[in-house]
């Protein structure tokens, strides 16, 4: 437990974590320490009876092969013998912060009464506790993705995570573990800042028929199916599109068939994640992909008196690997890019200048895979939104800050802010609109690059962060690029976007063909 002296500024977030006596899992011994090294937070174990629970022959079989899943022996207690420990443990009332429940118990009542905000517990869409066997089974096996939330008096939710989930359950279970330990996190750390957790209502979903369950599990094998057949035999082919409107017109719905698509595919290469310059109505950046070598280079693009494009040039900085998403912006007069180098986990920031060229100025994020980084002023500091590839590929949100643009930057107290894979990884200029910061991220439902969500910022500080969907930009089922969208960005008066089709590719199929049989010949010891 850490250490808190007299002379702190505040008192500790008091935590009682409940855990099964006799026998736990090893997630849950994981979680209990991973909480007791918050700072700022006091954690004291407790164990207590868990509910009774059956188990059939195929949990057992999941839970010997899981390592998370492992039990562990512990010593006994009974549920009256912590109940009198926990009268005198901290002060006279007996009453903690909050008693998060891991264990399950039958019965939650006697604790909230000991509880400043009640007992937590994780709890899948169903209403199924962590601990349960099955839990999160339904979302998973149907191809929607996990979901779990922290729920308050088995009534409000403190925070929910969705992650992205392949049907197959087993393998999504240590996706759900991991980010347990964020929900937990994330709402002690609220305490610590001196807020109240924010809440909705939580609702169970009504559990469904060992029919239904049957035809989503199908369903959801044959979706996953089909993306793996996507990956395997097809290709994305992005495509460049403007519209004439600026980028708050796509609070209004109806955006995509606005969109006016520049030029038509190549089967050598695409182009993606557009970025115009600043004060120049017909020169853009943006990220040109090889289909031959599988890596993606900066190009400047310049447009002609219709809007097609007259000339692409190489740009950016000339380093070896994958780069892409050349977020440009405009301070203090001058222009800035910050382009996604990921692959050499770093952040930097460049300065462009009238002739195009670009002058590296300083490491924003060292020792980071931040992807689609997208910089953002609000109430007087300078913020860096990006996911953090270590966490996952797209439903994590990430947030850095900074009093002066070259630094120091600074992690966000919550770090990820937001598990979400519907709504996290940035998808182009943040903006302002009537008073209120949106944000746009990518919507990630059944797989890359779906659509674009654009975000309300509600709260944006230092140590809280808390954002909410509005509505989406959705493809034009109808239209050239029907299977996704993952950008859009302000170019003045106007927007620009980007749209996806998947397309056979010969070049890209050969170089797949290629990986594979040099992996199958590895494992074979060819």
């Amino acid at each position: 437990m850490p250490c808190t002296s007299d002379s702190d500024a505040a008192a500790p977030v008091r935590a009682a974590i409940l855990l099964p006596a006799g026998r736990s899992r090893v997630w849950q011994e994981r979680a209990a320490l991973a909480l007791a090294g918050l700072p700022g937070v006091q954690c004291r174990v407790v164990r207590v009876r868990a509910a009774p629970r059956e188990h059939d022959a195929q949990w057992r079989r999941w839970a010997a092969a899981h390592p998370e899943l492992q039990e562990l022996r512990v010593d006994d207690e009974s549920d009256a013998a912590a109940l009198a420990d926990a009268a005198g443990a901290w002060d006279a009332a007996g009453v903690w912060d909050a008693v998060i429940d891991l264990a399950d118990v039958a019965d939650p009542a006697p604790w909230r009464a000991r509880s400043r905000f009640g007992v937590w517990q994780p709890l899948d869409a169903q209403g199924l506790h962590l601990a349960a066997p099955y839990a999160g089974h339904a979302s998973i096996v149907s191809g929607r993705g996990g979901e779990l939330s922290l729920v308050r008096d088995g009534a409000m939710a403190l925070e929910t995570m969705r992650y992205y989930a392949d049907p197959d359950y087993p393998r999504a279970l240590g996706r759900a573990y991991l980010g347990l330990l964020y929900l937990l996190a994330a709402g002690l750390l609220e305490l610590v800042h001196g807020g109240e957790p924010a809440a909705a209502a939580f609702v169970a979903q009504a559990p469904r028929s060992r029919w239904r369950r049957l035809v989503a599990g199908l369903r959801g094998r044959w979706r996953s199916q089909l993306r793996r057949w996507r990956g395997q035999w097809l290709s994305e082919s992005w495509m460049i599109g403007v519209v004439d409107a600026p980028i708050e017109q796509t609070l209004q719905g109806r955006f995509a068939e606005r969109i006016r698509w520049l030029g038509g595919r190549d089967a050598l290469q695409y182009r993606a994640d557009p970025f115009g310059l600043p004060g120049q109505d017909r020169l853009l950046y943006c990220e040109t992909y090889d289909y031959r070598d599988g890596v993606g280079r900066l190009e400047r693009l310049r447009l002609d008196a219709d809007g097609a494009v007259a000339q692409a040039d190489p740009a950016g900085p000339q380093r070896p690997g994958h780069v892409s998403y050349p977020y440009v912006f405009e301070h203090a007069g001058q222009t800035y890019a910050i382009p996604e180098t990921a692959q050499r986990r770093c952040c930097e920031l460049y300065e462009i200048d009238a002739h195009g060229r670009w002058r590296f100025v300083a490491t924003l994020l060292d020792d980071v895979a931040a992807a689609d980084a997208s910089l953002f002023a609000w109430e007087g500091r300078f913020w860096l939104a990006y996911t953090d590839l270590s966490w996952g590929a797209f439903d994590n949100l990430c947030l850095s800050y900074a009093d002066d643009l070259r630094g120091p930057w600074r992690r966000h107290a919550r770090h990820p802010v937001k598990l979400d894979h519907r709504s996290s990884r940035p998808a182009g200029t943040p903006f302002v609109h009537d008073g209120a910061l949106y944000r746009p991220a990518q919507d990630c439902t059944g797989g890359y690059g779906q659509a674009v969500a654009l975000n309300r910022v509600r709260l944006c500080t230092p140590q809280r962060y808390r954002e909410e969907v509005v509505t989406h930009c959705r493809p034009d089922p109808r239209g050239r690029n029907p299977h996704g969208l993952h950008t859009v960005s302000a170019w003045g008066a106007r927007t620009l976007v980007d749209g996806k089709r998947y397309v056979f590719n010969l070049h890209e199929l050969g170089r797949k063909l290629r990986r594979r049989y040099g992996a199958a010949a590895q494992t074979v010891g060819v």
